[in-house]
């Protein structure tokens, strides 16, 4: 089987321990005051700590049939970056909650739906790999819409923006991992395009009412202009939809693999336009060590310290 480096994923996985400053957003419509932009926001957020939670239970349940280490090390990245999207994402959704919108209700009923899911006779361990898979590939193609057209989250507050380009990133960097698992251990591809059916549907009904929940609980009814802002977000010329949708049914070709979308660039473009080393962890660890080994700030450790930023 051709993995994910044969077929054009040339991008390292590697968690990034980002942290982002949740709490100076003020505005619970934090997307230019759209309640309807900004509870489909907030719907999605609500998702990931389970759903991601989920995606890793499932590709974990596999791992011990994965004997490349190539894979393994890919599987191990995929774990470690999906950890760390479901804390930020917890994070974001506890200041929604505080500002008005729900997040943290929506996140602990998926919790438990996803709880009696997986306890039914038919939620095999290769339906469970397969839904991840759908999800992956779903996540993915709106990583790329969003990372090819950033102009288009220009409009939120800046650490929700800021998260969902970190988010974005690393969706697309481990987009083939449960897929390659999935295809070492199953080699059902028709399946998984059965599946994905299901999981779009499933999907877009739950967002859609996650969104009704979240409007009802803050006791807000959107204005005819704030429904209009919200289907040019979905199905304008810019609209996520309608920017997904070729990349969406690519998944039904024959032979398909998630690098046939060969986007590694977008990963350099966030590294060097919206990358911002003050919310990652890992440069901030390595800037205090590098001021403890060097208490008189010679430049004998700038190679460390570069390399973090990397």
């Amino acid at each position: 089987m051709a993995h994910t480096s044969d077929l054009g994923g040339k991008v390292d996985i590697k968690p990034r321990r980002m942290s982002f400053p949740f709490k100076n957003m003020r505005d619970r419509f934090f997307y230019k005051g759209n309640s309807v932009i900004s509870a489909f926001g907030a719907a999605l957020s609500s998702t990931f700590p389970p759903g991601e939670a989920e995606f890793i239970a499932s590709v974990r349940l596999y791992r011990d049939k994965v004997k490349d280490e190539q894979l393994l090390q890919q599987i191990r990245g995929f774990i470690g970056q999906e950890g760390h999207h479901s804390h930020q994402h917890k994070r974001a959704n506890q200041v929604l909650t505080d500002l008005g919108l729900d997040a943290v209700r929506l996140e602990k009923h998926l919790e438990k739906d996803i709880k009696k899911y997986i306890g039914r006779k038919h939620v095999t361990p290769k339906f469970r790999l397969a839904m991840t898979v759908g999800m992956e590939h779903i996540t993915a193609i709106m990583a790329e819409f969003i990372l090819n057209n950033p102009e288009v989250l220009e409009p939120m507050e800046e650490s929700a923006r800021e998260l969902l380009y970190w988010h974005a990133v690393e969706e697309i960097e481990h987009k083939a991992v449960a897929f390659d698992v999935f295809m070492l251990c199953e080699n059902d591809q028709k399946y998984l395009r059965r599946v994905l059916r299901l999981v779009t549907a499933m999907f877009t009904i739950r967002i859609f009412f996650y969104m009704i929940a979240l409007l009802w609980w803050s006791r807000s009814m959107p204005s005819w202009q704030e429904l209009k802002g919200f289907y040019r977000f979905m199905w304008g010329n810019k609209g996520v939809i309608t920017n997904i949708r070729k990349p969406y049914r690519d998944y039904f070709k024959e032979g398909f693999h998630p690098w046939d979308h060969a986007n590694q660039e977008l990963v350099d473009k966030w590294k060097n336009e919206m990358y911002r080393p003050e919310h990652d962890l890992g440069v901030q660890k390595a800037q205090e060590k590098a001021g403890a080994d060097n208490p008189h700030g010679d430049n004998q450790n700038d190679g460390d310290l570069k390399g973090a930023l990397a």
